[in-house]
């Protein structure tokens, strides 16, 4: 017989890594701005990490579920190795290895499954945008190195929105069908793939002008597709019915985010709005909300630990949407005072995303805690002292 070789997840990893490095990096953008720290940390590396940086592990860690640890550990390592090298300023030729690591290896594993099993159009959207990141990842370097103008254009940002549009628009419906259904209501309308199909077109429309330069009213015409698809499909998942329970109220948010993000990106070309207050919507609004959400959720499905959000993590949610308003209202009326307190809600958000994350318990770890009750109930003077086959069947059970 061959032993069998373990498996885990990479959430364990990455989603507490992502939330403590997006609380560490915008201090960071922060007290670069302020001039409290040497020229390093322009824009454009801050959108950079905060995109294929941050939201990149959030991705993998939802994505890599049943690797082996060894596969978790280089996944882990890649993604850090492109951190530190843009962190300790390496030189742009030297970083470029570290800097494709990451994305190549997550397009090798979550990518390419995408490519070979999904047979409708549906899921088969996944595996290109994965694939995509490695392209916004040479569009940076090669702005880095000098070889293309990087023009302000958010590459990244948008191939993360373009995700969370599709992706959300997956597990979003399907978490709220399932509330739904538990107070006795069905829910009609799920994926509206005609909705669906229309956001991702104009979101494919957005980024096709960003990436190539192509006329500045085209791409706001499909990100205006992407938000009116997204802001549609929300109003018919029945938000109002869910606003008591967080877990669930909270996707809505990060979606309601979401839609408000691309719209503002498209009136950035159609009617002068200021472009940052789009990207922020997009970045610190429905990315962060969404992310710190999703992070959290996933992790109490796959420690089978009951989805009902504990009460820090609502509290989470709510300092990251509280950000978000601060950061876009900085765009609006420019102010330091502002800016300063984005950030402290920011991070102090992620630090507390990484605490919920770090403190719940482990499924096996729990399992042994309850064999050890359930071993304390039968032994001598433990319990009600009857050791009956009941007590053993159900001792047996547990451990299981």
């Amino acid at each position: 017989m061959h032993a069998t070789t373990p498996v885990t997840s990479a959430h364990r990893l990455m989603y507490p890594a992502a939330a403590l490095y997006a609380a560490l990096a915008v201090p960071l953008w922060l007290a670069q701005l302020g001039g409290l720290l040497p020229p390093g940390w322009s824009p454009a590396v801050h959108a950079h990490e905060m995109t294929l940086g941050y939201a990149l592990a959030v991705v993998g860690g939802f994505l890599m579920t049943r690797l082996s640890r060894w596969m978790v550990a280089a996944a882990f390592l890649s993604w850090l190795a492109g951190r530190l090298a843009l962190l300790c300023g390496l030189p742009a030729t030297l970083a470029l290895p570290f800097g494709f690591a990451y994305p190549l290896l997550l397009f090798a594993v979550a990518g390419l499954p995408f490519l070979r099993t999904s047979r409708s159009g549906h899921n088969a959207v996944f595996g290109p945008l994965i694939g995509a990141f490695l392209i916004a990842e040479a569009l940076f370097r090669a702005s880095e190195l000098g070889l293309v103008s990087a023009g302000g254009r958010p590459v990244g940002l948008l191939l993360i929105a373009t995700l969370l549009l599709a992706m959300g628009g997956r597990v979003i419906p399907a978490a709220t069908a399932g509330a739904l259904r538990r107070q006795g209501i069905i829910l009609a309308h799920r994926v509206q793939p005609r909705l669906e199909a229309m956001g991702i077109a104009g979101a494919g429309l957005c980024l096709l002008s960003s990436a190539t330069g192509l006329p500045p009213p085209l791409g706001a015409a499909g990100a205006a597709m992407a938000g009116a698809s997204a802001l549609f499909r929300l109003a018919r998942w029945k938000p109002h019915l869910l606003l008591r329970q967080p877990e669930i109220a909270s996707l809505h948010l990060g979606y309601l985010c979401l839609g408000a993000g691309w719209l503002l990106a498209a009136g950035a070309a159609l009617f002068d709005l200021p472009p940052a207050a789009g990207w922020h919507m997009l970045g610190g609004g429905a990315l962060g909300i969404l992310a710190s959400a999703m992070m959290i959720r996933t992790t109490l499905q796959r420690e089978v630990e009951p989805e009902r959000f504990p009460p820090a993590a609502t509290a989470t949610v709510a300092l990251v949407a509280m950000a978000a308003v601060l950061r876009v209202a900085a765009v609006c009326w420019p102010s330091m005072t502002l800016l300063t307190a984005a950030a402290v809600f920011w991070t102090l958000g992620q630090l507390l995303t990484a605490a919920v994350l770090l403190t719940r318990p482990r499924r096996l770890r729990r399992r042994k805690d309850t064999l050890q009750e359930a071993q304390a109930e039968l032994r001598p003077g433990g319990g009600d002292g009857v050791g009956d086959a009941a007590q053993q069947m159900l001792l047996h059970r547990k451990a299981r």
